[in-house]
Protein backbone atom coordinates (compact mmCIF):
# COMPACT_ATOMS: atom_id res chain seq x y z
CA UNK A 1 0.00 0.00 0.00
CA UNK A 2 1.01 3.37 -0.71
CA UNK A 3 1.78 5.70 2.29
CA UNK A 4 -0.89 8.10 1.72
CA UNK A 5 -3.23 5.29 1.87
CA UNK A 6 -1.68 3.65 4.98
CA UNK A 7 -1.87 7.28 6.46
CA UNK A 8 -5.54 7.64 5.09
CA UNK A 9 -6.46 4.21 6.32
CA UNK A 10 -5.27 5.29 9.87
CA UNK A 11 -7.28 8.88 10.07
CA UNK A 12 -10.45 6.97 9.08
CA UNK A 13 -9.94 3.94 10.86
CA UNK A 14 -9.34 6.63 14.35
CA UNK A 15 -12.95 8.64 13.45
CA UNK A 16 -14.65 5.07 13.06
CA UNK A 17 -12.94 3.89 16.13
CA UNK A 18 -14.82 6.67 18.05
CA UNK A 19 -17.67 7.02 15.88
CA UNK A 20 -18.45 3.77 15.90
CA UNK A 21 -16.79 2.48 19.14
CA UNK A 22 -15.15 -0.04 17.45
CA UNK A 23 -11.74 -1.61 18.73
CA UNK A 24 -8.67 -0.54 16.98
CA UNK A 25 -8.13 -3.44 14.86
CA UNK A 26 -11.57 -3.39 13.39
CA UNK A 27 -12.26 0.08 12.36
CA UNK A 28 -8.83 -0.38 10.18
CA UNK A 29 -10.43 -3.28 8.70
CA UNK A 30 -13.75 -1.40 8.25
CA UNK A 31 -11.45 1.90 6.71
CA UNK A 32 -9.87 -0.47 4.41
CA UNK A 33 -13.38 -2.10 3.28
CA UNK A 34 -14.32 1.61 2.74
CA UNK A 35 -11.52 2.46 0.69
CA UNK A 36 -11.26 -0.96 -1.52
CA UNK A 37 -11.19 -0.84 -4.97
CA UNK A 38 -12.25 -4.31 -5.19
CA UNK A 39 -15.74 -6.28 -5.05
CA UNK A 40 -14.83 -7.73 -1.55
CA UNK A 41 -11.92 -8.68 0.46
CA UNK A 42 -11.22 -11.93 1.74
CA UNK A 43 -10.15 -13.12 5.19
CA UNK A 44 -6.29 -13.19 3.85
CA UNK A 45 -6.93 -10.24 2.48
CA UNK A 46 -7.95 -8.93 5.21
CA UNK A 47 -4.83 -10.80 7.15
CA UNK A 48 -2.40 -9.48 5.05
CA UNK A 49 -3.19 -5.98 4.59
CA UNK A 50 -3.58 -5.65 8.78
CA UNK A 51 -1.13 -7.87 9.69
CA UNK A 52 -2.62 -9.07 12.80
CA UNK A 53 -3.19 -12.19 14.02
CA UNK A 54 -5.94 -14.28 12.46
CA UNK A 55 -8.00 -14.96 15.75
CA UNK A 56 -8.20 -11.06 15.86
CA UNK A 57 -8.85 -10.59 12.42
CA UNK A 58 -11.34 -13.01 12.47
CA UNK A 59 -12.97 -11.77 15.99
CA UNK A 60 -12.91 -8.12 14.09
CA UNK A 61 -14.46 -9.35 11.34
CA UNK A 62 -17.21 -11.46 12.94
CA UNK A 63 -18.00 -7.72 15.47
CA UNK A 64 -18.63 -6.10 11.89
CA UNK A 65 -20.94 -8.43 10.73
CA UNK A 66 -22.54 -8.54 13.76
CA UNK A 67 -23.28 -4.86 13.57
CA UNK A 68 -24.24 -5.00 10.41
CA UNK A 69 -21.61 -2.64 9.34
CA UNK A 70 -20.25 -5.21 6.86
CA UNK A 71 -21.54 -8.25 5.17
CA UNK A 72 -20.17 -11.36 3.06
CA UNK A 73 -20.85 -12.61 -0.37
CA UNK A 74 -19.49 -15.54 -1.98
CA UNK A 75 -18.38 -16.63 -5.50
CA UNK A 76 -19.33 -19.95 -7.64
CA UNK A 77 -16.29 -22.42 -7.36
CA UNK A 78 -14.90 -20.39 -4.77
CA UNK A 79 -15.16 -21.72 -0.84
CA UNK A 80 -13.99 -18.04 0.56
CA UNK A 81 -16.19 -15.09 2.25
CA UNK A 82 -15.58 -12.09 0.34
CA UNK A 83 -16.31 -9.27 3.05
CA UNK A 84 -17.83 -5.81 2.25
CA UNK A 85 -19.60 -2.80 3.29
CA UNK A 86 -23.45 -3.19 3.95
CA UNK A 87 -25.35 -1.75 1.08
CA UNK A 88 -24.68 1.80 0.75
CA UNK A 89 -28.30 3.07 0.66
CA UNK A 90 -29.39 1.50 3.98
CA UNK A 91 -25.87 2.64 5.61
CA UNK A 92 -26.12 6.02 4.86
CA UNK A 93 -30.28 6.01 5.85
CA UNK A 94 -29.09 4.44 9.13
CA UNK A 95 -26.42 6.79 9.89
CA UNK A 96 -28.80 9.36 9.51
CA UNK A 97 -31.74 7.72 11.09
CA UNK A 98 -29.12 7.23 13.95
CA UNK A 99 -27.94 10.79 14.47
CA UNK A 100 -31.76 12.13 14.18
CA UNK A 101 -32.15 9.51 17.13
CA UNK A 102 -28.88 10.75 19.41
CA UNK A 103 -30.17 14.63 18.53
CA UNK A 104 -33.89 14.05 19.45
CA UNK A 105 -32.92 12.05 22.76
CA UNK A 106 -30.48 14.87 23.65
CA UNK A 107 -33.37 17.49 22.85
CA UNK A 108 -35.33 15.80 25.50
CA UNK A 109 -33.07 15.35 28.19
CA UNK A 110 -32.09 18.54 27.67
CA UNK A 111 -35.54 20.48 28.29
CA UNK A 112 -36.64 17.96 31.18
CA UNK A 113 -33.27 19.65 32.60
CA UNK A 114 -34.42 22.84 32.07
CA UNK A 115 -38.27 21.89 33.35
CA UNK A 116 -36.36 20.86 36.65
CA UNK A 117 -34.56 24.25 36.73
CA UNK A 118 -37.60 26.56 36.21
CA UNK A 119 -39.88 24.73 39.03
CA UNK A 120 -36.39 23.81 41.78
CA UNK A 121 -34.19 26.34 41.53
CA UNK A 122 -35.71 29.82 39.47
CA UNK A 123 -32.84 31.93 40.26
CA UNK A 124 -30.48 29.23 38.16
CA UNK A 125 -32.96 28.72 35.49
CA UNK A 126 -33.08 32.61 34.99
CA UNK A 127 -29.34 32.92 34.70
CA UNK A 128 -28.59 30.87 32.55
CA UNK A 129 -31.47 31.25 30.50
CA UNK A 130 -29.95 33.26 27.80
CA UNK A 131 -27.02 30.56 27.47
CA UNK A 132 -29.54 27.50 27.46
CA UNK A 133 -31.64 29.11 24.60
CA UNK A 134 -28.63 29.27 21.79
CA UNK A 135 -28.30 25.77 22.47
CA UNK A 136 -31.66 24.43 22.34
CA UNK A 137 -31.27 26.56 19.14
CA UNK A 138 -29.09 24.85 17.88
CA UNK A 139 -30.21 21.36 18.70
CA UNK A 140 -33.29 22.24 17.13
CA UNK A 141 -32.31 23.21 13.80
CA UNK A 142 -29.81 20.19 13.63
CA UNK A 143 -33.31 18.06 14.31
CA UNK A 144 -35.01 19.61 11.68
CA UNK A 145 -31.52 19.44 9.42
CA UNK A 146 -31.13 15.69 10.20
CA UNK A 147 -34.91 15.34 9.62
CA UNK A 148 -35.29 16.95 6.16
CA UNK A 149 -31.98 14.93 5.09
CA UNK A 150 -33.72 11.78 5.97
CA UNK A 151 -36.74 12.53 3.88
CA UNK A 152 -34.54 13.61 1.11
CA UNK A 153 -32.62 10.29 1.07
CA UNK A 154 -35.57 8.19 1.55
CA UNK A 155 -36.93 9.69 -1.71
CA UNK A 156 -33.64 8.42 -3.62
CA UNK A 157 -34.26 5.11 -2.95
Amino acid sequence: MEKSKEELIETLGLHLEVENNLPPLAARIYAILILTNEDGLTFDDCLEKRGASKSSVSTSLNLLLKMEIISYFTKPGDRRRYFTLTERKAFFLSKLEESLKRIEKEKQIFELVQNYFKVNNPKKYEESKAKTSVYLNYITKHESLLKEHVKEYQEHL
